[in-house]
């Protein structure tokens, strides 16, 4: 099976060109991991992105915490990071409506409820990490809830809880879910 007709690509060059080159990149990155964990990686990768760039800037604190969230979803060395922090910030602001929609979709057959709420606060940690909420992160973050049926009232608190993280230096301990293999 050819490794990106989990989203329905024919080749590299179909209709989600943006999704394509992060997939590739953390393919190459990980070799050895199986599919249902590329996948996860991409997902999880391109919205903590979006979510960085959600109000038209990326502080160097997002840049960082971006980074730390990379290593730690999926396992990535150093230079793959760096890799693949290259290629996100390129592709991401490209990506069209159909590719994130296909992106919740894959999210959605990925993971629970339970992990989706776990997604959910590494994206709003990624908001919170340069120390505010900026209103179109809020709106970013409410988009990705309501794809993902957390009700509002949950990333509510999730935000808070993110911005006490911050403010308390505590910001690192906010672990990602381990991936599913469905």
């Amino acid at each position: 099976m050819d490794p990106l007709a989990w989203l329905g690509l024919k080749s590299k060059s179909e209709a989600h060109p943006n999704v394509s080159a992060v997939f590739e990149t953390v393919t190459a990155a990980l070799p050895q991991h199986e599919a249902p964990v590329i996948r996860y990686v991409v997902v999880v990768a391109i919205l903590l992105t979006r979510v960085a760039f959600a109000d038209g800037r990326f502080a160097p604190r997002e840049h960082l915490h971006l980074r730390r969230q990379l290593r730690r979803i999926g396992a990535l060395p150093d230079e793959a990071v760096e890799d693949l922090c290259d290629v996100l910030c390129a592709r991401v602001p490209e990506l069209s409506a159909a590719e994130l929609e296909l992106l919740f979709r894959e999210l959605k057959s990925l993971c629970d409820a339970k992990e989706r709420l776990q997604v959910l606060r590494l994206l709003a940690a990624q908001a919170a990490s340069d120390g505010e909420l900026a209103p179109a992160e809020h709106g970013e973050l409410v988009a990705v809830a309501t794809e993902l049926g957390v009700p509002v009232e949950v990333l509510s608190e999730l935000e808070v809880e993110a911005l006490v993280r911050v403010e308390t230096g505590a910001e690192g301990s906010s672990r990602p879910p381990a991936s599913s293999s469905k």
